[in-house]
């Protein structure tokens, strides 16, 4: 029988460093779970949700932003299943028992990103001191998830706003330019400047011989005189319609009074009547107003008349009777 080959120190050596290598892993890996829970003593705790957008199954779950646990599933509730608030999702989290106590019935639990882009997380927030604490199988009440899709998708559309803006104030500038529109004329028209320049200047004497007290207007504004007297003016038409409202005077008597006020309607009923009356051809007047015949007749009447007095004028030898003497 052939003898085998010793081993050699080279070879113990590597061996000793392999057996050393593997026990110094499983401590860490031991000593890792321990401490970030990855395999230590956990309990379940369920959380409803709309939404878990960018959330997968073992992604971390933590307590006030230290790790506690992991995200242990996710799935669908049916829609008769659905609580009254009509969340669509139940994720399950597996979390170590040491933070039981610090997760109560007032804590609540946030989707949340690692970074602006990083992975989704869930992040607990601590319950208070009168919170109940959580047990297996709780149910954790989930706050409200900030949406970077929505986010992104509003300042996507407000970009697209300050665009339009842009574009929009780029017209109009081109069209100041270009002397379009009062602006643009007063921009680049040199005659329309110079005219608006006259016209601050005549507006400035115009404001210089009023507060100098020169013309109408300047004496308004001046004369003191003239204010006493619109100011008497003003409190005599003041005193006059405190007496008409008083009822004092023709004036406040047809304002205050029903009887003055009767006896003018119906005056003017009896007016109206009257007018009705020579409309319809009433009365001497009212013929005349309407008969054609009798205008007529009063035509040729005033005519003949007029012929009598011109011949009386040119013949009035004609008219005197003879004079005899006894």
């Amino acid at each position: 029988m052939r003898r085998s080959r010793p081993i050699t120190w080279e070879e113990v050596k590597v061996g000793v460093v392999m057996i050393a290598a593997l026990l110094l892993l499983a401590a860490g890996i031991f000593f890792i779970g321990n401490i970030g829970s990855v395999f230590g003593n956990r309990y379940q705790l369920i959380t409803l949700m709309n939404s878990a957008a960018g959330l997968a199954p073992g992604a971390a779950v933590q307590l006030a932003g230290q790790p506690v646990g992991q995200v242990a599933r996710i799935a669908f509730i049916d829609p008769q299943d659905r609580p009254p608030t009509g969340e669509g999702l139940a994720v399950w989290l597996a979390i170590d028992r040491r933070v039981q106590g610090q997760i109560r019935s007032d804590s609540r639990a946030r989707v949340r990103t690692m970074g602006l882009l990083g992975d989704r997380i869930i992040d607990i927030e601590p319950g208070g001191a009168d919170g109940r604490v959580l047990s297996e199988g709780d149910t954790l009440q989930a706050a409200g998830v900030f949406d970077y899709s929505e986010l992104l998708d509003e300042a996507s559309a407000a970009v697209g706003s300050l665009s339009r803006l842009v574009r929009s104030l780029d017209e109009i500038t081109r069209d100041l330019l270009a002397g379009e529109g009062t602006m643009g004329q007063l921009l680049v028209n040199r005659e329309l400047y110079d005219r608006l320049t006259e016209l601050g200047s005549d507006l400035s004497r115009l404001l210089s011989s009023v507060n100098a007290g020169e013309g109408s207007l300047g004496k308004m504004v001046k004369d003191e005189q003239l204010y006493e007297r619109l100011l008497r003016a003003v409190a005599s038409l003041d005193t006059i319609t405190a007496r008409v409202a008083r009822g004092e005077g023709s004036l406040g008597r047809l304002l205050d009074s029903d009887s003055l006020y009767d006896a003018l309607a119906g005056a003017a009923r009896r007016s109206d009547s009257l007018i009705t009356g020579l409309q319809a051809g009433q009365g001497s007047i009212g013929r005349l107003i309407v008969d054609e015949s009798l205008y007529e007749e009063l035509l040729r009447m005033v005519v003949e008349l007029n012929n009598i007095l011109a011949d009386l004028r040119a013949q009035p030898e004609k008219y005197i009777p003879p004079i005899t003497v006894f």
